[in-house]
């Protein structure tokens, strides 16, 4: 009896299922519960108006992701490499990092834009940051010791003259010994790592065979595959240096005239010696000195440097480049609107002429620019 009863549950059960659509299509009265027909505007049996139901709207469909091209694919390939040995010699060498970085950044123009690209491309630029921060500071020599790392004591005390003498085995308290410290180097020596640096990567990417494209480099393989525009992609990715700082940014202070320090303010101060007046009780200004008296003691403004840091440009040496307004690019060019390219002159930018393919511009419509070269910036 019990196996009957399963049975019987299970065929309503089955039944219930299959009538579940058919349930859900009916349109039901609100107000008699009786059925409406489908496309009635009221109820056939009390005359109450029928709720429209609202359609959801079928979900659009979902777009599969844009292949990448062949040449996506290559300059992906070959962007990674340029990463990685950016990466590797960053530490060592940040003007060759940087110019690594560079060129990276250039190719990636030719890499489809999603989430992964604009990552890496935010990754390097971080890097090329702090490759510049890096190219901006290294070992200036000590001022207190002259960069001996020996203690310095004034011995002309009763001479009246300023007589610094070293004194052996004793470190310099400011140096600690190291006769330098690390400070912003002066803008000469930045310009100068960014010139070593670009010259190093030239010369590794003219071993390596790669073929250069205004200021990039690319392998022989990526650039067989390029079109016109692709390759003025790249060539524009890196702009021309200011003619001024040369990618920089910075300027020598007017103020310290580089040196990052000016001439100690202190009224009384003598080449960071002060000497007190011993005063009469006339109040007439005397010169005296009696036994164990010392009248010349150490400028507190400088610490008897005689001189302070400049004000101007906190102690660095450098401003702001005034021609570049800080970005270290060069301006843009006005023939082509830092594009690179411009409309072919014989065919108008139609590509073609006279009803064949025009030879000028291979029937692309452009031809690189004249006035930058396809650089799109020029560095005067």
């Amino acid at each position: 009896m019990k196996r009957f009863d399963n049975v019987k549950i299970l065929l309503l059960t089955a039944v219930f299922v299959l009538l579940c659509p058919l349930i859900w299509a009916l349109t039901i009265c609100s107000k008699c519960g009786h059925e409406i027909k489908d496309g009635a505007a009221k109820c056939a049996h009390c005359g109450t108006a029928v709720e429209k139901k609202e359609v959801a709207p079928a979900p659009a469909p979902v777009k599969d992701k844009e292949e990448i091209t062949p040449v996506g694919q290559m300059a992906e390939d070959f962007v990674r490499k340029q990463y990685k040995l950016a990466r590797d010699v960053q530490e060592s060498d940040p003007g060759l990092a940087f110019a690594y970085y560079q060129n990276a950044f250039a190719v990636l123009r030719l890499v489809p834009v999603d989430d992964i690209s604009k990552r890496v491309g935010e990754t390097i630029m971080q890097n090329m940051r702090l490759c510049r921060k890096a190219m901006c500071t290294g070992r200036v020599p000590c001022r207190f010791c002259k960069g001996t790392g020996k203690y310095m004591v004034d011995v002309g005390k009763f001479t009246g003259t300023r007589n610094m003498k070293f004194v052996d085995g004793v470190q310099c308290r400011h140096c600690k010994g190291l006769g330098y410290t690390v400070a912003h180097l002066s803008v000469e020596r930045i310009k100068m790592n960014v010139l070593k640096g670009r010259q190093s990567f030239e010369q590794r990417m003219m071993v390596g065979n790669h073929h250069k494209l205004g200021r990039a480099s690319v392998s022989e393989e990526l650039y067989a595959a390029l079109s016109l525009r692709q390759r003025v992609l790249v060539m524009t990715g890196i702009p021309a240096p200011c003619e001024n700082c040369q990618y920089t940014g910075l300027d020598t202070c007017r103020e310290c005239r580089g040196s990052g320090w000016v001439k100690c303010p202190a009224a009384n101060c003598k080449n960071g010696i002060v000497e007190d007046d011993v005063r009469s009780s006339g109040g007439s200004s005397i010169r005296k000195k009696r036994l164990n008296d010392d009248m010349r003691k150490l400028c507190g403004v400088c610490q008897g440097l005689g001189e302070i840091p400049c004000r101007v440009c906190q102690g660095t040496g450098c401003e702001i480049c005034e021609d570049c307004g800080g970005t270290g690019e060069g301006p843009r060019c006005n023939k082509c609107q830092g594009a690179g390219l411009i409309d072919c002159p014989r065919c108008g930018g139609t590509g073609q002429y006279k009803g064949e393919r025009c030879d000028k511009c291979a029937g692309e419509g452009v031809i690189i620019c004249s006035g930058c070269k396809g650089e799109g910036t020029v560095s005067r």
